[in-house]
């Protein structure tokens, strides 16, 4: 009986040994998945951030080309285009204040 009885608790030491070994590779795997999230989560921040820059400059370029259309000179075009910023810039830095 007690060659049994030290054969199932061999067994069992053996299970529970495998489960904290296992436990152990989750927490690993876990932890790495951690910080790949963060990292594409930073990724997508960036992303974002330059998706709505770009949209910016799209928006610019189509007010551009709106002036350009309307006498033909783009660098005139331009320089009303900065200037009307500009003046916003102004305006909102005022209104924070």
């Amino acid at each position: 009986m007690s060659a049994e009885v030290n054969d199932v608790l061999r067994r069992l030491n053996d299970r529970f040994e495998q489960l904290v070994s296992l436990c152990e590779k989750t927490r690993v795997e876990y932890d790495k998945l951690q910080q790949d999230n963060q990292a594409l989560k930073g990724r997508c921040l960036e992303q974002e951030s330059k998706l709505a820059e770009l949209e910016e400059k799209n928006k610019r370029l189509l007010i551009t080309q709106a002036f350009t259309a309307a006498d033909g000179n783009s660098e005139e075009a331009k320089e009303k285009i900065s200037k009307i910023v500009r003046d916003i810039d102004k305006c909102i830095t005022l209104l924070t204040k």
